[in-house]
């Protein structure tokens, strides 16, 4: 069991650059999602943010969940993706797809935020 795996930092898949997925403690989700949503102007705020938590915290292992919006970033309309499943042990798979050019800036937002609080 190659549990170290779980707590790697965010990664992007190199066919997708518009994926990132992140593996971490789900009593972070929260605040991820709510460093995220800083990023935007309109279409993932605190709110949003708040009701996808709520969502996550009350999936059971193994039941994947999908939220998709439309973002406002820099005053374009961007698709955003998130995907979470949970497993057994705590730990939360988070995956967010959007547009190439957002993509970096949600991984930059992600991996801050856990290599900040030592994940």
């Amino acid at each position: 069991m190659m549990l170290f795996a779980l707590n790697m930092p965010v990664t992007a898949n190199a066919s997708d650059p518009g994926r990132v997925t992140t593996s971490f403690d789900v009593k972070y989700a929260s605040a991820v999602l709510h460093q995220v949503a800083r990023l935007f102007s309109g279409g993932f705020d605190r709110s949003a943010a708040d009701q996808v938590s709520r969502d996550i915290d009350a999936l059971k292992a193994d039941q994947p969940k999908v939220w998709q919006f439309t973002v406002q970033y820099r005053g374009k309309p961007q698709p955003l993706e998130i995907r979470a499943l949970l497993d057994d042990l705590g730990m939360i798979d988070l995956d967010f797809a959007t547009s190439s050019e957002l993509a970096p800036s949600v991984r930059s937002s992600v991996d801050s935020y856990l290599n900040g609080h030592g994940h």
